[in-house]
């Protein structure tokens, strides 16, 4: 809450219709020092390991339904079993925080998806984010192999990871997803999957920055890293429409920069968020209003200039984005409309107090 009551400004986060973010309630604000940032807009839209089954063996001679263990030990595969008690221990260790104690273990056993994974996470924690980076982009190798899972897969098992507030687990595999919707067919439905990792990409940084801390410096380390890569993956998508492609990558731009501002890099938001602007008016020309990403860039804008203290600046941006939303065509829903709008307006007004003190 601002001062005197007040709400703050609220960043706009840009969303495909029918998505929605775990948690409509990420980051209620990032830091109040410059200013503050208010509700973000995000309107609407652990596996587990189970042990084979072995059957008794036939020719047991001592009482029935006992197992003749040396029968069963000499047909028993050693390899299979020992990885599974050697990856039981290591998520015992990493769940008790002796993230060192798990890393001796993963460096000893062959290369996987699962010691990759669990590579990347330790490093995360341990604050190492050139190992960390390494490791992640080891596991996204092995899951573009022949064999990768289904991308829908393994976005449900992110949403389980922000859902039980794993959001280190979510960042590294929303890293693989983006890759993953490379692999569709469609490539329309390529840069719309991709877009919208970068949404739930921005949720899991904002939900680090919050908690502060080392959680932050993962968000500032690693996440931005994710990120600005998901955004990378999505321009190299051929094939799919203009238009669409465009506005996806727009959108994009906008949670990259949204990112940025999480974490207080305001200067860096701006550029990203000007690299969106810039490629509307390339695309789209006096029609680039239109859009509501026109708009919501240039309210995000003035969210990034009202947290550096340059009020005269973030005004002129607020009204801009009230009249660019003027002129949208592809509002989801009147509800959506209003509270977007009515929430530039908060921004304007808040601006407005604090150039009268």
């Amino acid at each position: 809450m601002a001062e005197g009551g007040r709400q703050p400004p609220a960043i706009n986060v840009h969303y495909q219709e029918g998505t929605r973010v775990a948690g409509d309630n990420v980051g209620q604000k990032t830091k109040i020092q410059a200013a503050e940032i208010g509700q973000i807009v995000v309107p609407t839209e652990g596996s587990n390991v189970q042990a084979p089954t072995h059957h008794s063996p036939h020719g047991v001679t001592d009482n029935p339904g006992r197992i003749d263990v040396t029968y069963y030990l000499r047909r028993m595969n050693l390899t299979e079993g020992m990885h599974f008690v050697t990856y039981e221990n290591i998520r015992r260790l990493i769940h008790q925080s002796k993230f060192v104690d798990a890393l001796i273990t993963l460096q000893d056993i062959p290369t996987s998806q699962e010691q990759q994974f669990m590579l990347s996470e330790c490093y995360c924690q341990l604050e190492k984010p050139d190992k960390a980076l390494r490791c992640i982009e080891k596991l996204q190798t092995i899951l573009m192999s022949s064999t990768r899972p289904s991308v829908y897969d393994v976005i449900k098992l992110v949403d389980d990871y922000i859902a039980d507030s794993s959001h280190i687990r979510a960042l590294i595999l929303l890293s693989c997803c983006a890759k993953l919707y490379k692999f569709d067919s469609n490539p329309n439905s390529s840069v719309v999957g991709i877009a919208d990792c970068s949404l739930k990409c921005y949720s899991v940084i904002q939900s680090l920055a919050e908690e502060g801390d080392k959680m932050k410096v993962i968000a500032t380390d690693i996440g931005l890293e994710i990120i600005t890569d998901i955004l990378r993956e999505l321009r190299s998508v051929s094939g799919a429409d203009k238009n669409t492609k465009v506005n996806l990558e727009a959108i994009c731009l906008i949670n990259v920069g949204a990112s940025y501002v999480a974490v207080d890099k305001y200067q860096e938001a701006i550029g990203f968020h000007n690299e969106g602007l810039d490629l509307m008016n390339q695309t789209f020309g006096s029609n680039a209003a239109k859009y509501r990403v026109f708009g919501d860039l240039l309210n995000n804008i003035g969210i990034a200039h009202y947290n550096l203290g340059d009020y005269s600046k973030a005004e002129s941006f607020f009204v801009q984005s009230m009249d660019a939303y003027k002129k949208v065509e592809n509002w989801p829903s009147d509800k959506v409309r209003r509270e977007i709008i009515e929430s530039t307006k908060n921004n304007l007004k808040n601006t407005r107090n604090r150039m009268k003190k």
